[in-house]
């Protein structure tokens, strides 16, 4: 760690000529020169990248848009991925930590139904992938990758991220025939900021939880009387830190929030969510949320939305997050439940009980909190 800090602080001094990085030089690429591929087909692609001599890879800022879903892996380590249609048309951004001399890039490309006619839900449509990937070194330099003819795909291979994966015999990635809007099939936007943050989320909503008190999918279940506790953990991955952000939160009726330990904040009127913003106390690449939620009678629910800036060196990108079934719940409010180092390993998933929108509380007004 403190060896990347001193790098952080070298860089900062020299990568003021390094210039914004967009996909203008990069193609869409895919395993064939078919236009349209079958639906739910999913092709792996990679590419490895050597630091030239004398020059220590530091960081890399990746943008990537995918038709239609993508995974993102680094060196074998997961650091994204899209989950629907809707985010074809938005490039991501991702700020990745790098090994000196020897990296690879890895993309999971799965191809889902178009919605629109033609060619219809259930047939064959256009797929490939977009990339630009700007590799940071020590010095200050810059190298770009492309996505292009330089890049390997093949069928799903199990394990074909890792970084000692061999592809020699894995063909060359060809460039996609070209779409009819900018030359593709959706009118591309940069993913938003963490003022975007909201319950209906840009792919998945955010969903109503509790505990296992109640049946799942069921939202309108009464619950037991009394305060429950919720923990979330998120693990910023790539090598990057969070230091700020903003959350959305609601409960039926009640709730105090913690973030890392902190006091963020509470709320008392289901009808209403709250729009908190917060600061860590430190830049940190573990960040826990903490709920303890309260029902005064009949049905109990909680839901949350999180955006946060998560920054490697001199690249920075929104994170977000969603309350849903990866949550854990407990029966009690245990003291202590709110800071990061609490172990709550014995403590059960939380009951999916709908998604944003579902009665009864439908859609909610969302008010400034701070």
């Amino acid at each position: 760690m403190v060896l990347k800090v001193f790098l952080c602080a070298l860089l900062a001094i020299c990568v003021t000529h390094i210039v914004a990085l967009d996909l203008s030089q990069s193609q869409w690429i895919w395993t064939d020169t078919n236009e349209l591929v079958p639906i739910y087909v999913s092709r792996d692609f990679r590419r490895d990248f050597t630091s030239p001599a004398g020059k220590i890879a530091l960081d890399s800022e990746i943008l990537i848009v995918a038709d239609n879903n993508f995974t993102l892996y680094v060196n074998g380590e997961f650091i994204g991925q899209t989950f629907t249609e809707v985010e074809s048309a938005f490039i991501f951004k991702y700020c990745v930590q790098l090994n000196p001399d020897y990296n690879v890039f890895a993309v999971t490309v799965e191809n889902l139904p178009y919605t629109e006619n033609p060619p219809g839900p259930t047939a064959p449509s256009p797929a490939a992938f977009r990339s630009a990937i700007q590799i940071t070194y020590t010095d200050g330099s810059s190298d770009i990758i492309m996505t292009d003819t330089n890049w390997r795909a093949n069928n799903v291979i199990p394990g074909f991220q890792s970084i000692h994966y061999n592809d020699s015999s894995w063909p060359y990635a060809v460039i996609s025939p070209p779409g009819p809007i900018g030359g593709w099939f959706y009118t591309l936007q940069n993913q938003p900021d963490v003022s975007g943050v909201s319950l209906a989320g840009l792919n998945d909503p955010s969903y109503w939880i509790w505990t296992d008190e109640i049946p799942p999918q069921q939202p309108s279940s009464n619950a037991p009387i009394g305060s429950r506790a919720f923990r979330k953990r998120i693990e910023v991955p790539g090598g990057s830190v969070a230091r700020s952000g903003v959350i959305i939160i609601d409960s039926d009726n009640a709730y105090v929030l913690y973030i890392n330990g902190n006091l963020i904040g509470s709320g008392s009127d289901w009808q209403v969510a709250q729009r908190w913003k917060f600061t860590l106390d430190y830049p940190t690449d573990d960040i826990v949320i903490a709920v303890n939620a309260t029902n005064s009678g009949g049905p109990a629910g909680l839901i949350v939305a999180i955006g946060f800036d998560a920054a490697d060196c001199n690249c920075t990108t929104t994170r977000f997050a969603i309350s849903d079934g990866t949550w854990k719940a407990n029966h009690t409010v245990p003291a202590g439940f709110e800071q990061v180092d609490y172990d709550d390993c014995d403590w059960t998933p939380v009951v999916v009980e709908g998604a944003y929108g579902v009665a009864p509380w439908g859609q909610v007004t969302v008010q400034n909190a701070n």
